[in-house]
């Protein structure tokens, strides 16, 4: 597979897709319109052709065909498993997740033999893609590399592979980001934008769902799966109830007159809800990118939505909170609340003095 670049940047690829369906058009101006098709007869093709994005498009409007091209590859391994129990019974925020490693696989991978997957050798090509998107993105390789070692596991176990060749892979990332939060500066510039500054540019105010999702994680601690769930019945103008999917603890978390303002304020309309989208639906698939986008226009790097729950224990610390009180809210140990705190908050031996004096305290009360 040859590979140049295209003057924006995208990476383009001289690759032959089985089937694809090209038309010439005259347009009303005299010029001379190239469309493409998954097959004759097929669904358009929009993706600008000899991309990666036009790979990924192909497979994904040709994955439910019966008669698919690319028997004994790579392709038609991820054809099985996703239409198999193994991704079907993810959750949909988790395929959300999946499908954006499944198709960035399939454009680097797809004609891949099935006999070369088995082969010597292939786990360091493999493990070579993955230092590539690694060098600028380390969670995301670590994301793809988890999906394609799931999809190889699959395939292996179905015997469709003879080896498995990433059965055991260190991530590249620290595995945390319990010590990563937002600043105030940060969740200002998301709030209300910024005016232009010099050389900066202005920048406008995230959209209100978002910015509504971002202040309900950031006064409760709580995972974004967990958020997307809170109904309106669970808010009774004072505190928010809800059970944590991954502890399964029942949480009730009294809520801040900031955040009971935005809440107040908001327009339910028929929602059932907190959140929702433009439109005011709940976030079925989507909110992901929304907020991606959403991060990438106010101008900020290297924080996540995740980030907001070691953002929340700094605040609630701030607020007078116990480490004991943030930890059983937010679903933190009692040793990772501490250690955000003592990293973002504590700058004095006598405020460290202070919790340890309270853990002591808490010691010797059992």
């Amino acid at each position: 597979m040859a590979a140049t670049v295209w003057k924006n940047g995208e990476t383009a690829v001289e690759v032959d897709l089985v089937g694809v369906h090209r038309v010439n058009k005259k347009l009303a101006s005299g010029d001379i319109a190239t469309y493409y098709y998954a097959w004759r007869g097929g669904p358009r093709i929009h993706a600008k052709p000899n991309t990666k994005a036009f790979i990924a498009e192909y497979f994904k409007l040709t994955r439910d065909r019966e008669d698919t091209p690319y028997q004994g590859k790579l392709a038609e391994i991820i054809k099985e498993y996703v239409n198999s129990p193994a991704y079907q019974n993810l959750k949909s925020s988790t395929k959300e997740g999946y499908d954006i490693a499944i198709r960035a696989i399939e454009a680097e991978f797809f004609d891949m033999p099935s006999r070369r997957i088995s082969a010597h050798g292939t786990r360091s090509i493999f493990l070579q893609w993955r230092d590539e998107i690694a060098a600028t993105h380390p969670r995301k390789a670590d994301l793809f590399m988890s999906v394609l070692q799931r999809i190889l596991a699959f395939a292996y176990d179905r015997e469709m592979i003879s080896r498995h060749p990433l059965e055991k892979v260190e991530k590249v990332s620290d595995g945390t980001r319990r010590d990563l939060i937002w600043t105030d500066d940060e969740i200002a510039v998301m709030r209300f934008g910024r005016k232009a500054d010099g050389d900066k540019p202005a920048i406008k105010p995230a959209p209100e769902p978002i910015v509504r999702a971002m202040m309900l994680a950031l006064w409760t601690g709580q995972r974004q799966g967990d958020l997307l769930k809170i109904t309106w019945s669970a808010y009774d103008g004072e505190s928010l109830s809800l059970r944590q999917g991954k502890t399964g603890a029942h949480v009730r978390v009294k809520v801040s007159e900031e955040l009971k303002a935005i809440l107040d304020h908001v327009k339910r309309g028929n929602a059932v809800t907190i959140l929702t989208n433009a439109q005011g639906k709940p976030w079925a698939t989507g909110f992901k990118s929304s907020w991606r986008k959403a991060v990438e226009k106010a101008g900020i790097r290297g924080k996540t939505f995740h980030d907001l729950r070691g953002t929340f224990v700094t605040l609630a610390y701030r607020n007078g909170a116990s480490i004991k009180q943030i930890a059983e809210v937010s679903g933190h140990s009692e040793k990772d609340a501490e250690a955000i705190i003592r990293k973002h908050y504590l700058v004095s031996s006598a405020a460290v003095d202070s919790i340890e004096k309270s853990r002591n305290s808490g010691l010797q009360g059992t």
